[in-house]
């Protein structure tokens, strides 16, 4: 019997020089984005760089940089990183597979230099910093605000950051508690605190990138996409292990309610649902994850049951353990603005002003979700085994790009779901996006800078203009993009 002629056939994909050049140079972007975080946080108290008043360990040099030196390093990693990934994503698209291990060590060694530097980028965990010593001191951080700490003279409460002084918390009581422990554990020191709370949130980033592991499966394409976007991405690595955004911690039990889900039942169900309610303790904005979750589970009442019960009880747990300030401070962030509010021009143009407006929110709430809509019609299908990260990826992504509340280390919610789903032009858009929006906060740990030419434009041209078209573009886009059918998958690689 003869053979039949062979033709091209599906099978391991052989990356050409061009794919090979392309990952390994995302690689080394990558790599020196990492260098570069480190320089910053080293060279010791800065614009990027708070300062933690010294004594312990996290440990760095006094060689004061200048304003533009510290700029220009941090421009420097926001924009090479996000390059590098792009640049690998492409070459894995054409057949570049690198082995595994030294993705997995290249992670492991970044996450325990940046844990042990100073923060850089923002002054976020120096509140969370303060709550905690405010919450071990016997008082109520939801109703104390830091600036009591501050009167009083205590060693952490001096160094509370200026823009949050007079603000009480707004985090969910699971990181009220993170808060507390650090406080415990670093004493009565700021640095110490603030270790401590850099340890804890490079620990849950570790064990996120386990748990996109375990969840991408054993398809290598697969396994080296989630390490690109979470993993190695020098964007989280920059604001969720350098930075210790607490949004870190929220993304474990995240991750985890996926994974548990994924075996089905009642009593799946019933897990998913807590680690859910627990990952929104953490930050509000977590429950919208569970659009995803209760879509997976709808096709068994048992299951849906359970998570919802799940998700109530770890919610009401939870505020149980606080007064309702908690839940009036969370509720007070609605319709809050920020730099990198991407209705700024429009409002602008609309005379608005700065204020909450009825037609700005109403603005907000029709545009989310119309693009929830058109995602969750228009995505790629997502993984088989994963039913749940499709929805919850056009859920999240919508809230994420119409929000007036926009700061860059929320994208440790988007990171990772896209990490799960296939590659398409979404991509290089979230990339984009993440990349604008990073700039508008850098340096982010001084607002008095020198006045030069290079600060004038980021404050009188990049962060008013630029960056909210740039922003509004990428919204444009991704709505064109969905109506077009244009967010298919790339097409598998063929051997030939």
């Amino acid at each position: 019997m003869s053979r039949p002629p062979m033709t091209g056939r599906q099978g391991p994909a052989l990356p050409s020089g061009r794919a090979r050049l392309a990952g390994y140079a995302g690689l080394a972007l990558i790599a020196g984005a990492v260098a570069v975080m480190l320089a910053v946080a080293l060279l010791g108290t800065s614009a990027a760089v708070p300062e933690l008043g010294g004594g312990d360990p996290p440990w760095s040099f006094r060689a004061a940089p200048s304003d533009g030196l510290v700029i220009l390093l941090c421009w420097t990693v926001v924009i090479a990183g996000g390059l590098g990934v792009g640049v690998a994503l492409y070459g894995l698209g054409r057949g570049w597979r690198p082995a595994r291990g030294v993705l997995l060590a290249g992670t492991v060694v970044s996450v325990a230099a940046l844990a042990l530097v100073p923060p850089a980028g923002s002054t976020d965990v120096l509140n969370y910093a303060v709550y905690g010593r405010i919450a071990s001191l016997g008082q109520d951080p939801y109703v104390t605000a830091p600036a009591w700490l501050h009167k009083i003279g205590d060693p952490v409460g001096e160094l509370a950051p200026l823009a949050w002084r007079h603000a009480p918390s707004v985090y969910g009581p699971l990181a009220t508690w993170a808060q507390l422990a650090a406080s415990r554990l670093g004493g009565g020191s700021m640095a110490g605190t603030v270790l401590v709370l850099k340890l804890m949130t490079a620990l849950a980033f570790l064990l996120s990138a386990l748990l996109l592991d375990r969840l991408a499966g054993p398809g290598r394409e697969r396994r080296v996409r989630v390490h690109l976007l979470w993993s190695l991405n020098p964007l989280m690595l920059w604001h969720v292990v350098l930075g210790g955004h607490i949004d870190g911690l929220g993304v474990l039990p995240l991750l985890a309610a996926f994974l548990v889900l994924r075996r089905g039942g009642v009593a799946a169900g019933l897990l998913s649902g807590v680690l859910l309610g627990a990952a929104a303790a953490v930050k509000a904005p977590f429950i919208l994850a569970g659009a995803g979750l209760a879509w997976a589970a709808r096709r068994s009442a048992t299951t849906f049951l359970g998570m919802v019960m799940g998700v109530v009880a770890a919610l009401v747990g939870a505020y149980a353990t606080q007064g309702p300030e908690a839940l009036g401070n969370v509720a007070g962030k609605i319709g809050a603005h920020s730099l990198a509010d991407p209705w700024r021009v429009v409002t602008d143009a609309l005379g608005l002003g700065a204020e909450p407006s009825v037609l700005e929110g109403r603005l907000t709430l029709g545009a989310a979700l119309l693009i929830g809509l058109l995602l969750c019609w228009r995505l790629p299908s997502g993984p088989p085994d994963l039913p749940s990260v499709r929805p919850a990826l056009a859920w999240c992504l919508c809230w994420l790009l119409t929000s007036p509340v926009q700061h860059p280390w929320y994208d440790a919610l988007l990171f990772p779901l896209l990490a799960l789903m296939p590659a398409c032009r979404l991509d290089g858009l979230l990339i984009a996006r993440g990349v604008v929006t990073s700039l508008i906060y850098l340096p982010g740990a001084s607002g008095l800078l020198e006045p030069t030419a290079m600060t004038r434009w980021i404050s009188e041209t990049y962060r008013p203009w630029v960056a909210p078209l740039a922003a509004d573009l990428i919204i444009v886009c991704v709505i064109a993009l969905s109506l077009a059918g244009a967010l298919r998958p790339r097409p598998p690689v063929v051997r030939r």
